[in-house]
């Protein structure tokens, strides 16, 4: 079939195909939401999805860990008082010794 054509026809269909496969090469890196580039940054955001996800996961341990010793430890239920809310038992007198 290539042999109807002259050589600067060939040359001419080589040159669209190049072009033609260069364009679709470029579509599918940079195609918006679907090419290589936004794959790329799905994945980094799904890392950091990660890795945010296992950081708030350690928080609320250290929080629930916390709301049970409040609800279950008189002790330091107290102490959390006295130091937070510098609250103070009947009968009891804080002194404040400032140095100079």
């Amino acid at each position: 079939m290539l042999q109807k054509f002259s050589s600067r026809e060939k040359k001419q269909l080589i040159y669209w195909g190049l072009f033609w496969a260069s364009l679709l090469l470029l579509w599918i890196v940079f195609a918006p939401n679907r090419g290589v580039v936004a794959l790329y940054k799905s994945n980094e955001e799904i890392t950091r999805l990660q890795e945010e996800n296992r950081r708030l996961a350690q928080e609320n341990k250290v929080l629930q860990e916390e709301i049970n010793k409040l609800q279950d430890d008189p002790s330091y239920l107290e102490e959390k008082a006295r130091k937070e809310y510098g609250m103070l038992k009947e009968n009891e007198v804080l002194y404040i010794i400032k140095k100079k």
